[in-house]
């Protein structure tokens, strides 16, 4: 089947419609380039390029296929324990630990690169911690989130308070915007399940409100951010336009064999 390039153009825009940037935060020091996450055991996301971060990053922020972004992330904590505002100027670190063969069976989940280290503050005290992703183009998404620290039997079984939502800028007030609470159930759990090791939600960036952020925090413990997975969710409109495109090949590719025949 010969295209003409009218129609190669037409497929073209609808696939660059479709594309978008699908971005894989994996916190802490371990890197990891796998596919045990929760964003991908939903279908949502194919790629293996993780970006491992756990301060502030201004550039050089990939999508899930290795493609520069124009994406940055900006680190914080809350401003005091149990607080949900947050100050951005406080420091954040990568905090990397050993998983214990005593309790191991049961995170079997998070027994990789992405769960072998976090993202948290970087003090003394029980603070949470927050990051604020900015960068993105314009359209609804959905993200995944993981919060798990496998350090010691008790830390395996934290709860974490997750808060996130859209501004003008990196958000400092996360008091109405919680989105609930990740159990990390222990009680042999094989599979991803949510809440009870990682939350789900959808966000859009509008040109106005371009910047999402999300706060981890934990009753008497510290915030901890495992990983984050944010997918664009194509609109009706571009399915649209993809079909169109499927429409005018196929009936160029009609003409085409009429003229032949």
């Amino acid at each position: 089947m010969k295209l003409h390039p009218k129609h190669s153009i037409c497929i073209l825009l609808a696939c660059s419609s479709l594309s978008a940037e699908n971005i894989l935060l994996n916190f802490g020091a371990t890197s990891y380039n796998g596919t045990n996450a929760p964003g991908h055991s939903t279908g949502d996301l194919t790629g293996t390029y993780w970006n491992t971060v756990a301060s502030d990053t201004a550039s050089g922020i990939v999508d899930e296929n290795g493609l520069a972004t124009d994406i940055a992330l900006d680190f914080g904590t809350s401003a005091s324990n149990g607080s949900t505002t947050v100050n951005y100027s406080n420091a954040t670190k990568s905090s990397d630990y050993t998983f214990n063969s005593a309790y191991d069976t049961f995170i079997t989940l998070f027994d990789t690169g992405l769960g072998s280290s976090n993202a948290v503050r970087d003090t003394g005290t029980q603070l949470g911690i927050a990051v604020a992703v900015s960068g993105l183009d314009q359209g609804e998404y959905r993200f995944y989130v993981t919060t798990f620290r496998g350090d010691s039997d008790s830390n395996t079984q934290r709860d974490f308070d997750l808060y996130a939502g859209t501004s003008t800028d990196a958000m400092t007030d996360f008091s109405g915007s919680s989105i609930g609470t990740i159990i990390n159930t222990r009680s042999g759990l094989s599979n991803w399940s949510e809440v009870d090791n990682y939350l789900t939600g959808t966000f859009t960036i509008d040109g106005t409100n371009d910047v999402f952020s999300i706060l981890s925090d934990s009753p008497s413990y510290i915030g901890v951010l495992t990983s984050l997975e944010i997918v664009a969710v194509p609109e009706p409109a571009q399915y649209t336009l993809i079909f169109s495109a499927i429409a005018v090949l196929l009936l160029g590719y009609r003409r085409t064999q009429k003229l032949d025949n």
